[in-house]
């Protein structure tokens, strides 16, 4: 079908070129809208969703790339923290010892001696002068580092920030997938339901047949008792009748009397 319309926009634009003149774009405008709807309407919803399940699976690569990003931004802050840390260290050796040399040139003494080895105020000074001055270049070394720590580790928490958002919001997707995925099977469940066509004339057929067969059996129960009633069985069920010839008796048993005097008072007239 996709390529019925294909081949048709491609007729049609070369004919209208030719028969239309100008207007030939404007017509060929609205045509290629209306060509974009019946592609869209020829389109399954299960294509769309196969369609949106590979987007989706498209964004791994790129997640993946920027996880390896942050690693070696990890590892790179991580680096960095342990050579300012070393730095920082001999920063505060090389004070001490810078410290410790103003202390004995503080004093007044022309000569000192470190290990065994004697040493001239001017040479002490000398080195004094050469030690601070490293102790300032390593020092700014280490404000530059700081600097450029504090920069790396901002870019790597943004960095980290992203990349949780992206982990976050693929799982929406993967989730929003899976939700229309059984929406899809709900519905496609309901259409294979509703295409089911039922004769109506063979479940009547049916309801005929079953009917018949419970007045087939109401007969053979009829015809049974019928049976029972003419070979003269003993009527178990049926109540003892009551004796005959004793009335009075029957009477006083019905309305629980016992002698005359009781017919009496019940009446209200005097007894015989």
């Amino acid at each position: 079908m996709l390529k019925k319309i294909v081949v048709g926009t491609a007729s049609l634009a070369l004919a209208g070129g030719l028969l239309l003149g100008s207007d030939a774009c404007s017509y060929l405008r609205t045509f290629g809208g209306q060509v974009r709807q019946a592609v869209k309407s020829e389109i399954s919803v299960e294509f769309e969703l196969d369609r949106i399940r590979d987007e989706v699976d498209n964004l791994v690569p790129e997640i993946r790339r920027h996880m390896t990003i942050v690693a070696e931004q990890s590892v790179d802050v991580k680096d960095v923290e342990r050579d300012l840390t070393d730095k920082e260290a001999s920063l505060g050796k090389q004070k001490d010892a810078i410290l410790a040399l103003r202390s004995d040139l503080e004093s007044g003494g022309t000569s000192f001696t470190y290990r065994a080895v004697s040493y001239s105020r001017v040479e002490v000074e000398s080195d004094l002068a050469h030690r601070f001055e490293s102790f300032c270049s390593v020092e700014e070394a280490v404000k530059r580092d700081r600097q450029i720590l504090t920069a790396q580790r901002d870019t790597l928490r943004a960095n980290q920030t992203k990349l949780e958002t992206l982990l976050s919001r693929k799982q929406d997707l993967v989730v929003k997938v899976a939700q229309l995925e059984s929406r899809l099977k709900q519905v496609q469940a309901a259409e294979t339901i509703n295409s089911i066509e039922i004769d109506d004339s063979q479940l009547a057929h049916v309801e005929k047949m079953i009917k018949d067969m419970n007045h087939a059996l109401d007969v053979r129960e009829s015809v049974l008792e019928t049976e029972g009633s003419m070979l003269g069985g003993i009527p178990v069920n049926e109540e003892n009748a009551p004796p005959n010839g004793d009335i009075v008796g029957e009477i006083d048993s019905h309305f629980g009397l016992k002698s005359q005097e009781s017919v009496a008072e019940v009446s209200g007239q005097p007894s015989i």
